[in-house]
């Protein structure tokens, strides 16, 4: 692990304490409403080595046969929930008062992804520099009441 020195702030930085924080209280406030629209959607992934089940407030829309998710923090191929989905290959969206069982997913770019959001969305996104999305496809016929 790589010491910081004392004396340099450690202010934004993925993994620091105060952002780590931050998300902690903004992932609680999120998943009190998540599920309910498009916009405040949660993903229900598991641990890839536990199996421990976790939940996730973020932006899921319609992309073809499964919905395409915005990986908002880092490289996708860093992100806890990246790795769990892509690790188990499989997830639960719940969106929009529906749930949907998710499997083969992919990371993809924002130019394939960002015509399934909306204008707002599109312009928060290339203003952020967001340039990876989870695109995850809807299991054949199937409709989870694991919620």
């Amino acid at each position: 692990m790589k010491r910081v020195p004392r004396n340099i702030p450690n202010r934004g930085r993925a993994g620091s304490r105060p952002t780590r924080k931050l998300n902690e209280r903004a992932n609680a406030i999120f998943l009190k409403i998540a599920g309910r629209s498009r916009a405040w959607s949660a993903l229900k992934h598991f641990g890839r080595k536990s199996g421990r089940e976790y939940t996730t407030p973020l932006t899921a829309y319609p992309l073809g046969d499964g919905f395409v998710i915005a990986v908002l923090y880092g490289e996708a191929a860093k992100v806890d929930w990246v790795r769990n989905v892509m690790g188990t290959g499989r997830c639960i969206l719940k969106t929009a008062g529906q749930e949907y069982e998710l499997e083969r997913a992919e990371i993809i770019s924002a130019s394939q992804a960002l015509p399934a959001y909306p204008p707002l969305f599109r312009f928060v996104y290339k203003l952020q520099g967001t340039s990876e999305f989870l695109w995850a496809h809807q299991k054949q016929n199937e409709k989870t009441s694991m919620y």
